[in-house]
């Protein structure tokens, strides 16, 4: 049997044993009427951890993202972003589709934005111009290769938005990453009065679900746009509970996954065919370019392929991200190859 190794994403992870057993065992109710245990401990317990009023579990991060944007602005407004922001350039459209808000789009240093580049970008809503109604952050920046706000920089933007009283939403899909990486003290990744959306079907490796979460009338706010897009669940506490078993035991073990991203990237970095920003590789996941032919990324991941080795070509580019089913053997064996076929 091949041996199989999947670094295409974090979102191919499946629920072990613990989990399983969590899911078998998981109390359910109808969470339409707040009367799943489980989803209401879920959405407490992670609520309490960022310093938050309250939460809403929704199907994926999709949706918690969409919701806010929604929640936030009115249709003909526009949303600071960075030009890869997950909501914008990986959604399908959604910003416009669902909200009507538009994107606009500055260039960020590995994804992160600088505060003088938005402060220069926000329209005041006193002139004829689409009015600036919302700051989006995406951290970890997927695109950016997994790279990190500063606590510095958040909070810069955070006072920023404060002062033209303007919310900002976090993508915070990895922001377990960001936190274990710099044990920052989650409360300061969110802006008083904002958002944030988490995800449990990455990292955490629950199956599905996301929640969304702020103040209390912003979360009733947000419940309402996600009763509109047919985002109520029932006996959802199934999930919950898959949610809640990654949030408390798979969290601290997403280091793991740091040091194996590192691990593939310092064995390829010295190989004379590969473009790697080391720098840049912080979190779970990592960007190389092949040098070479135009088409020499395609070719690779089809040779990788080929080992049983999965990766994610984009075009000049290969993304390879690690993951709880992914071993430091299977990092160890696919920089190997990596530098064998680039050789």
């Amino acid at each position: 049997m091949t041996r199989i190794v999947d670094l295409r994403s974090d979102t191919f992870t499946m629920p072990d044993e613990g989990m399983r057993k969590a899911i078998y065992a998981a109390e359910v109710g109808n969470s339409a009427y707040a009367e799943d245990p489980s989803v209401n401990q879920l959405e407490a317990e992670v609520a309490d951890y960022f310093g938050l009023e309250a939460a809403a579990f929704m199907p994926s991060a999709t949706m918690a993202g969409q919701v806010a944007i929604s929640v936030w602005g009115r249709p003909g407004d526009m949303a600071v972003i960075e030009r890869y922001g997950h909501n914008y350039y990986f959604e399908t459209g959604s910003m416009a589709a669902i909200a009507g808000v538009q994107a606009m789009l500055l260039d960020g240093e590995r994804g992160i934005l600088a505060p003088d580049d938005i402060e220069a970008m926000i329209v005041h809503p006193e002139n004829p111009h689409a009015r600036t109604a919302m700051i989006i952050l995406e951290n970890t920046s997927n695109f950016g290769g997994g790279s990190i706000y500063p606590e510095s920089v958040l909070q810069q933007i955070f006072t920023l938005a404060r002062g033209r009283d303007l919310p900002v939403h976090v993508d915070g899909a990895r922001i377990w990453n960001a936190v274990i990486a710099t044990r920052a003290n989650p409360a300061a990744l969110v802006q008083d009065g904002g958002s944030i959306s988490v995800c449990f079907s990455k990292g955490l490796g629950a199956p599905m679900g996301a929640l969304l979460l702020g103040s209390r009338a912003f979360i009733t706010e947000a419940q309402r746009m996600q009763n509109m897009l047919g985002g109520v669940m029932r006996q959802v506490g199934f999930m919950a509970a898959a949610a809640l078993y990654g949030f408390r035991h798979n969290f601290e073990r997403l280091a793991e996954d740091h040091a194996n991203a590192r691990l593939i990237a310092e064995r390829i970095a010295p190989n004379p065919a590969v473009d790697i920003d080391l720098d840049g590789v912080q979190t779970n996941m990592l960007y190389f370019r092949p040098t070479g032919s135009p088409d020499a990324a395609e070719r690779l991941v089809a040779a990788l392929e080929s080992d049983g080795i999965k990766a994610w070509n984009l075009g000049p580019l290969i993304r390879l991200v690690t993951s709880l089913n992914v071993t430091t053997a299977d990092c160890e064996f696919a920089a190997e190859r990596i530098n064998a076929l680039l050789a």
